[in-house]
């Protein structure tokens, strides 16, 4: 049997860094808390009460609070109320539970608290979560199971199995509590954990097996990072170029990247990926529904992805006779034409041959508009002409007479009120950026 020792530990254990250890009192949490004693870490422990379990998750914390104050180990218990927020947000238990613990660890770092947070995840534990992820219909990232580090958690006792943590605390005779709903197989994990025990009777190298697995995953997932190109991420929008799904696999890589960035990470589902292929070889203007709020759109060149729909207010206030004011996210400057600069990205248009009637409003049936060098259209064929994406539309502030659109902001002017050398006054048209 290999030996837990302070040495072996060390090597997974940054040196100098302030660590929160995610401590439940359970054999795990105690043996980890134990060997970083021995090591001489900078540590402190963090104990969540997830409201779940009445006195036994009272007995919990006392235990916590016993286990760490013998030991001179800083203390910061933490209650939370798991029940409702899984009812609140739709989720299991566990999950609800996992969020919550998770929250207030990332919550001690953003603090400032510690640098890194020790989880005792061990091989065990690895095996546990690939086979479920498995279970549930994974994809090569989720098959990568955990790893001994990732972003600020790091995880020192996950080459270890659960027979020698267990062999460690006996041989230290160390204190702990058991969880009893870790017998309870109507949680999934449990579930599993009862299943592989029996699994293991037969392959008792699953747990190496599987290791062997999540590694060769992780370099595959890692090769297809590289060729993925990555969505351009701009003012709550995620855009993908329709070459990326030349190759599904690295199609649905910048699906994930796009959800990602949006801040969704969990329940994007074959299903999702699916849809986006099928859109994205599809016709420009169409749009499906993904997970929690997010929108896929069809543009000509690229798959947008936004969440939430914003709906563009309705309103109309007259032009002003200046040429100077802020209105719905539009700026106007009156300039000399002297003072006009070419690709500034701003709009010039002559204010004097703005009537007076003119107002700024959003886009509506009918409107119409006599193109830069000639020639009237309706504004909506115009605006298929200069590629406007459909979601967009909605949102533009137009400046128009009647039904005669004289400049919409950030697209281009009509030919009637265009810049002569005859032009005394001028305006510049801006849209103001969003913050």
């Amino acid at each position: 049997m290999k030996t837990v020792d302070g040495k072996r530990f060390c090597l997974a254990l940054p040196e100098g860094a302030r660590i929160a250890l995610a401590f439940s009192g359970g054999r795990d949490s105690v043996a980890l808390a134990d060997l970083m004693l021995a090591a001489g870490a900078d540590f402190f422990a963090v104990h969540v009460e997830h409201g779940i379990r009445g006195e036994n998750s009272v007995r919990d914390a006392e235990f916590a609070a016993a286990f760490c104050g013998e030991r001179g180990i800083g203390l910061c218990t933490v209650s939370v109320d798991a029940p409702a927020y899984a009812e609140s947000n739709k989720l299991t238990l566990e999950q609800a539970a996992r969020e919550l613990r998770y929250s207030v660890l990332d919550g001690l770092i953003s603090a400032g608290e510690c640098d890194l947070v020790a989880l005792a995840h061990h091989a065990d534990d690895q095996t546990e979560t690939v086979l479920m992820r498995v279970l549930r219909g994974t994809g090569i990232k989720g098959l990568r199971g955990m790893s001994e580090r990732s972003g600020r958690y790091i995880r020192p006792l996950l080459s270890l199995p659960r027979s020698e943590i267990d062999a460690y605390i006996a041989e230290k005779g160390l204190p702990f509590v058991e969880d009893e709903t870790n017998s309870d197989e109507s949680y999934t994990r449990n579930f599993i954990r009862a299943e592989l025990r029996r699994i293991k009777s037969r392959f008792p190298a699953v747990n190496e097996a599987v290791a062997r697995l999540a590694a060769n995953a992780a370099e595959a997932d890692a090769f297809i990072d590289k060729l993925a190109p990555c969505p351009e991420i701009s003012e709550g929008e995620a855009r993908v170029p329709l070459s990326a799904f030349r190759e599904s696999v690295l199609g649905k890589r910048d699906v994930a990247r796009a959800c990602a960035a949006l801040g969704v990470v969990q329940d994007i589902e074959e299903k999702h990926f699916a849809a986006v292929l099928s859109l994205a070889g599809g016709a420009a203007g169409k749009r499906v529904e993904l997970s929690h709020g997010i929108v896929a759109h069809r543009e000509s060149e690229a798959v947008v992805f936004t969440r939430g729909e914003s709906v563009a207010e309705e309103f109309e206030e007259p032009f002003p006779a200046c040429g100077c004011g802020e209105i719905c996210g539009v700026k106007l400057e009156p300039v000399a034409p002297c003072d006009m600069r070419a690709g500034d990205g701003a709009l010039y248009a002559d204010l004097d041959k703005i009537p007076r009637d003119a107002v700024l409003r959003r886009r509506r049936a009918g409107d119409r508009i006599v193109k830069f060098g000639g020639g009237e259209k309706s504004f909506g064929d115009y605006l298929t002409d200069k590629k406007i994406p459909l979601r967009r539309r909605p949102e533009l502030v137009v400046c128009a007479a009647g039904s005669n659109i004289l400049f919409a902001a950030g697209v281009d002017i009509s030919e009637s009120v265009k810049v002569t050398g005859k032009t005394t006054r001028a305006v510049r048209i801006t849209l103001i950026k969003k913050p």
